[in-house]
């Protein structure tokens, strides 16, 4: 029987980007386990989401292989007795592949397939979802991450790549293999809006017609850099950009702006606090974990997305797909997505000035215009359609052994 092992740090990065690998490996013929830290305290899945995420594993037959927690690094314990537990798995089961991804994953997994590779011909596959080390990262990222990558790479089969910045620095390691895959891949007809939804959530929001809705969807943690956009709310609304009670004259014309937050995360309260602080609750509103993305995406306007670091966004990409103008941090992934001017614009994370700059050109753009840079993000996103990224996950799958 052929077997492969789909290996991740935690629970939600083998369901949310690898349910579809998993599919394409049991229609190739292979039994497959799966092997996470299911009990994560800093997943983005909500505990009734978890449930449901294992239930769905249980009924695609995966045997689900419980490992001790690879999020951080100097927990060697918890790092050790993860690679003891691997190691013991692949050894016993003598996987033909075994699929593993995330930095401190990658490796540790990486290690404890090597005495298998020998022995029993297990081929590995490392899909990087983004490198540590990057344009603009710090100095101790590339002298750690860089050559730690480097150096397991001898001990990788096929390295994947889903942005073209790590591409670049993949070829120069020693994997055997190197590819270049557009992603998880999005489905592009995910997100289809209820009749009315648009007139539907403003009422529920109280947000008149005349408003411009910001929207920004995805896990609340320091990353994802939420904070930027209200600091640029702050600032603009302190140089009377926005149409607000007690702004002053000086600039015009001035916007009736209304920036929405969809997602849950550790800095949910945090983000509350500070939105109260600095007097923004009246053009701020979270809405936590939303089942109704799709009529969220419909009642807005412009999809904000202000990271600090991705590999190649799946938020992004779905807000793209739904046909999303786009304003959205200039990092690795992102530019992959959004070419300044045409699906949106960009701006640099660490500078709000720049931030508000960006904001301005859109807000000062037609809505025609909008419409067409939306149109525009929709066909990029075709490249990045789930089918065509699985049909090139299948080939890889067939090719590797």
């Amino acid at each position: 029987m052929r077997k492969a092992l789909m290996h991740a740090h935690t629970a939600y990065m083998v369901t949310q980007f690898n349910i579809d690998n998993i599919k394409i490996l049991q229609k190739l013929g292979y039994t497959v386990d799966v092997a996470c830290c299911w009990q994560d305290d800093d997943s983005a899945l909500s505990p009734e989401a978890m449930v449901k995420r294992r239930q769905l594993l249980d009924e695609l037959g995966c045997r689900v292989i419980e490992t001790a927690s690879l999020r951080k690094i100097f927990n060697l314990k918890e790092l050790l007795k993860a690679y003891r537990q691997l190691k013991h798995e692949v050894e016993t089961n003598q996987y033909e592949i075994v699929h593993t991804q995330s930095p401190i994953g990658g490796v540790i997994c990486r290690l404890a397939c090597r005495k298998a590779r020998k022995l029993y011909g297990t081929k590995v596959i490392y899909a990087a979802h983004g490198f540590h080390f990057f344009e603009g990262a710090p100095l101790k990222n590339w002298l750690i991450f860089y050559n730690v990558e480097k150096w397991c790479s001898r001990f990788t089969d096929l390295l994947i790549t889903i942005n073209q910045e790590d591409y670049a620095n993949a070829k120069k390691f020693k994997a055997k293999h190197i590819a270049y895959v557009p992603g998880a891949g999005v489905d592009t007809n995910k997100f289809v809006a209820s009749e009315g939804a648009r007139e539907k959530i403003r009422k529920e929001l109280g947000i008149e017609a005349d408003t411009i809705v910001l929207l920004s969807v995805g896990e609340l943690i320091p990353r994802k850099n939420h904070i930027e956009v209200l600091e640029a709310l702050k600032l603009m609304d302190e140089q009377g950009i926005l149409d607000t009670v007690g702004s002053d004259e000086r600039v015009s014309p001035k916007y009736k702006v209304k920036y929405l937050i969809a997602g849950r995360g550790k800095l949910g309260q945090e983000l509350q606090e500070k939105i109260n602080e600095m007097g923004l609750s009246a053009q701020v509103q979270m809405l936590g974990f939303r089942r109704d993305v799709a009529d969220v995406f419909a009642a807005s306007d412009i999809y904000v997305f202000p990271s600090h670091q991705e590999g190649l966004p799946v938020a992004l990409m779905e807000a793209m797909s739904v046909g999303m103008p786009v304003v959205c941090s200039k990092i690795r992934g992102n530019t992959d997505l959004i070419t300044e001017g045409e699906g949106g614009y960009l701006f640099d994370s660490k500078n709000t000035k720049t931030l508000v700059e960006a904001l301005q050109r859109m807000l000062a753009t037609t809505p025609a215009i909008r419409e067409s840079m939306g149109a525009h993000n929709v066909e990029v996103m075709q490249n990045f359609d789930k089918s065509h990224v699985n049909t090139v996950m299948e080939d890889i799958y067939r090719k590797i052994v």
